[in-house]
């Protein structure tokens, strides 16, 4: 229907141009009604202007299916293993009684220790963890009279330039005023090895720190008071890999829903399709088993309010996904599929009710059998448990009151403050090779669609002739009209929009009609109108 409009602004400037061709000139502005009736260009409409050529699939003889594809859910790793950010501190105090005070000499060691961290991850067991993004921030806090330099390793990790070691200074400070510094490193790229020094541990950082005061000072005089504290911090950690045992862990996802965007041109009306082929498939890219559990699956029409209840053996037990294959720089998903048709489910009336929407509620639940890996549990960036739809249907229907909506501000010659048509009537010549009736209804609505004048629209597009084969032998010629008054014009001057709706109907005593590629209306437009022509 986006023809419609185009054509719309070709017809008045069209017939304006007519108007303004032949006359003569005169000294002074001036103006007179011209009525004027004038073709208009032709248009096609195919079956691409209902259903998209990216959802057509062709057969030799020119029979339609329609093939969609949505997905219905995606868990990615961000739900399966969150990295919290986490921060370790390492401080040290000077051990001395009431007001002793100690002599330290230049390059003594403040610091020195070698520490085993573990990150909080509740029921997930990790032996290795590669990094996508991430920082690891070390600061330090001085509160001794002298410059201070510490370092922090990482022995059990592998940065990208092969440098595991943090270096960073602080000025002297007091215990009222001590002074701080920082470094950062950027993560990305990083591996960690979380076994521990032992290499039978999990979750666990090996680190070493140490600092000391500037060998090239004065050394300093410390009581009591007087403290060194290093903290590094761990933030913002995107896995690239992660290995492991990610543990048993249940998911909920009670009251879900998924955009289906196959019906959107189409606003009333029923459609009753021969045979319906829906292929839900289930894709795990994570290498732990799962078992999902579809607790519910509805397709919801949000236009009227309706609802339909898959039936099918899928709701009634647990789907159960092998995991994925590691191939050591990347993966093979496991996949699941399962096809509801006509034979097993009530998968026709689902689509028929043309939703917009699909609602599900689901449980999964991870490692089901427990630790079955032996610890080889595994995922990258890119793995994720996701499914999809795959729709399949023969265009073999049988539509009642089918309604497609188009909206569209026609561009009129002139303005609202100086509108160059008065009145006029809008006809349309249909050459229809679609074996469907159509019925056209115009309404003048606002910014929001509300009716703010309907256009009485005269005559009936009539279906095309079937011949015995069931394809349509020949087409029907057919014409309607519609007029616009004055106060319409005004309303289309202004704020005001034409509604276009087609309502489509087959022919109840010929069934389910198969519709074909070479299928079309041949659509010819002409206005008859009284213009208002100014001549400057």
């Amino acid at each position: 229907m986006e023809n419609v409009r185009a054509l719309w602004t070709v017809a008045f400037w069209g017939v304006l141009f007519l108007s303004t061709g032949t006359g003569c000139k005169k000294d002074g502005p001036a103006s007179w009604d011209v009525d004027v009736s004038a073709p208009l260009l032709t248009s096609r409409l195919t079956l691409a202007n209902l259903i998209p050529d990216s959802l057509q699939s062709i057969a030799a003889d020119g029979a339609v299916t329609l093939v969609y594809r949505s997905e219905l859910f995606a868990v990615d790793l961000d739900t399966l293993l969150g990295l919290p950010d986490t921060s370790f501190v390492y401080p040290y105090a000077f051990p001395l009684v009431g007001n002793d005070v100690f002599n330290l000499p230049a390059g003594f060691p403040v610091i020195s220790q070698n520490n085993l961290v573990r990150f909080n991850l509740p029921q997930v067991e990790l032996t290795r963890l590669d990094l996508n993004a991430g920082q690891l921030r070390i600061a330090m806090r001085n509160k001794i009279a002298s410059r201070v330099l510490g370092e922090f390793e990482v022995p059990s990790a592998v940065f990208p330039d092969g440098n595991n070691t943090l270096s960073v200074a602080v000025e002297p400070g007091s215990p009222g005023s001590p002074s701080f510094a920082n470094v950062v490193r950027d993560l990305a790229g990083t591996r960690f090895d979380l076994r521990g020094p032992s290499f039978n541990a999990v979750n666990t950082l090996a680190t070493n720190v140490s600092a000391s005061l500037d060998p090239a000072g004065s050394g300093a005089t410390v009581s009591n008071q007087d403290s060194v504290v290093v903290e590094a911090s761990y933030s913002g950690l995107v896995t690239r890999y992660a290995k492991g045992y990610f543990g048993t862990n249940d998911l909920d996802f009670p009251e879900e829903s998924s955009r289906l965007g196959l019906f959107d041109a189409f606003v009333g009306g029923s459609l009753d399709l021969d045979r319906v082929a829906l292929r839900l498939k289930v894709e795990n890219g994570i290498g732990m088993d799962i078992q999902v559990r579809l607790n519910s699956f509805q397709a919801t029409n949000t236009r009227t309010g309706t609802t339909v209840d898959m039936t099918h053996a899928i709701l009634q037990g647990p789907i159960n996904l092998n995991r994925a294959l590691d191939l050591g720089d990347g993966f093979t998903p496991s996949i699941y599929e399962n096809l509801l048709d006509n034979s097993n489910s009530n998968v026709d009336a689902f689509i028929e009710n043309m939703p917009d929407e699909v609602r599900y509620g689901l449980d999964i639940r991870l490692n089901p059998l427990g630790d079955i890996s032996n610890g080889n549990d595994f995922l990258y960036f890119e793995s994720a448990l996701k499914a999809s739809l795959e729709l399949e249907v023969p265009l073999a229907v049988i539509a009642t009151e089918l309604v497609l909506e188009n909206v569209a501000k026609p561009d009129l010659p002139g303005d609202v403050e100086n509108p160059s048509i008065t009145e006029g009537t809008l006809n349309l010549f249909a050459e229809n090779g679609f074996p469907f009736d159509a019925r056209v209804v115009l309404d003048i609505v606002d910014l929001e669609r509300n009716v703010l004048s309907p256009l009485q629209v005269e005559g009936d597009v009539q279906a095309a002739v079937l011949g015995s084969s069931g394809i349509v032998s020949a087409p029907v010629r057919s014409s309607v009209s519609a007029r616009l008054t004055p106060a319409q014009v005004d309303l289309l001057y202004g704020e005001g929009r034409i509604r276009t709706r087609v309502i489509f109907n087959t022919d109840p005593t010929l069934g389910h009609v198969r519709i074909y590629d070479h299928y079309g209306m041949d659509l010819q437009f002409t206005v008859e109108g009284n213009f208002i022509v100014n001549s400057q």
